[in-house]
């Protein structure tokens, strides 16, 4: 498999590929995954979960917050989305992650880029960034390589 385009036309037996392929990670990490599409969010959670993750899922930037209050944090990595809904987008919803949770490493997978809000991002070394489509191992890959730059750090209060 080439490319993992994220429009839930993927077949169950192209995503088990990642269990066969090694793609399990080290040490157990915890990652959320905030997007607004149904079929985009259990597709990754899926994926993250084959490859070892224990995975969070919410379908808004608001639900997020939540979520992370209830747990006192204990998340080390956001995957979102930039383009959540009307209310809070990607950006925004980092942002007020870090404000309680400065250690949270995040990462955007997005088949739109705002290039000046992202490059500050990315400039400034706060986020990471998957361009839509991707394959499977690039998802995983890109993780792995987050979290172990930054020695994982338990993310809570």
């Amino acid at each position: 498999m080439d490319r993992l385009f994220l429009t839930g036309q993927a077949k169950k037996s192209e995503i088990r590929i990642i269990a066969r392929e090694g793609l399990m990670s080290d040490t157990m990490h915890t990652v959320l995954i905030v997007d607004d599409e149904d079929v985009i969010r259990n597709l990754t959670r899926t994926l993250f979960r084959l490859a070892g993750y224990e995975v969070l899922t919410c379908q808004s930037g608001l639900e997020a917050l939540d979520l992370m209050q209830a747990r006192g944090g204990n998340v080390h990595l956001l995957v979102t989305d930039i383009n959540l809904d009307p209310i809070m987008d990607g950006f925004e919803l980092a942002e007020s992650l870090r404000a309680f949770y400065p250690a949270i490493k995040v990462l955007y997978i997005s088949g739109m880029e705002d290039r000046q809000r992202l490059g500050d991002e990315l400039a400034s070394g706060r986020a990471h960034f998957l361009a839509k489509p991707f394959r499977p191992r690039d998802l995983t890959e890109k993780a792995d390589e987050i979290l172990s730059r930054s020695g994982a750090t338990v993310v809570s209060r």
